[in-house]
């Protein structure tokens, strides 16, 4: 009779590791982001308000956190003031960044 118990403990033991470690596996597996660096995306460039209607062109970038860096860096004429756009399905609105990388939206 002991020896019953002593396995149907050890098996509730291992049964409760396996969840542990299935858990544990399962919170560490990254999370793709919403855009890889694998994609291109396209961005509209605007210099300074984007609501002033201050389109200069669009360009492709496959990193969106360098938008307004990469608008900055091809349109001479931003001056360093450009703001890279582009729709993003998480939002209703577009999703700017600035050239120092902030994150706003249109």
């Amino acid at each position: 009779m002991d020896m019953d118990r002593c396995a149907k403990k050890s098996g509730a033991a291992v049964k409760a590791a396996v969840l542990v470690v299935a858990f544990l596996v399962s919170a560490t597996v990254p999370v793709k982001p919403a855009h890889t660096q694998d994609e291109s995306i396209e961005v509209s460039c605007y210099k300074g308000n984007t609501q002033e209607g201050n389109y200069v062109g669009n360009l492709t970038v496959n990193t969106p956190e360098n938008a307004g860096q990469d608008c900055n860096s091809t349109y001479y004429d931003c001056r360093g003031k450009c703001l890279g756009c582009f729709p993003d399905s998480d939002f209703t609105e577009d999703v700017c960044y600035d050239n120092l990388g902030r994150r706003f939206l249109k």
